[in-house]
């Protein structure tokens, strides 16, 4: 009975977790495009936007829904997510690279 308590918390901590659709974006003067995506956790508030599968951008968001700026590198490249959350229910983050356009995250 305890393993199916545990097997239960675990398993609603682990779904707390939204991510991104997948989204490609080649920057300027790049041969190849990239990956882009994000995560969100619910409980924590923490936010990721992953590029080619490595986290490049990591921070919380505040629990008053106010809107958050956060930063990065990726090859040599600036990363930035500005996050604000639309009725405090879905969350949009606009991502750059090198202050260009390159996706729309929404969790």
């Amino acid at each position: 009975m305890k393993k199916i308590i545990i097997a239960t918390l675990v398993a609603t901590l682990l779904g707390c977790t939204s991510a991104s659709p997948k989204q490609y974006y080649r920057p300027a003067g790049a041969e190849q495009q990239v990956e882009v995506y994000g995560r969100f956790d619910q409980i924590s508030f923490e936010h990721q936007v992953l590029i080619n599968g490595s986290v490049v951008v990591n921070g919380q968001l505040s629990y008053n829904y106010d809107e958050g700026h956060f930063s990065g590198e990726y090859d040599g490249m600036t990363v930035t997510s500005d996050c604000k959350w639309k009725m405090k229910k879905d969350l949009i983050c606009l991502v750059k690279i090198n202050n260009e356009m390159a996706a729309t995250l929404t969790f």
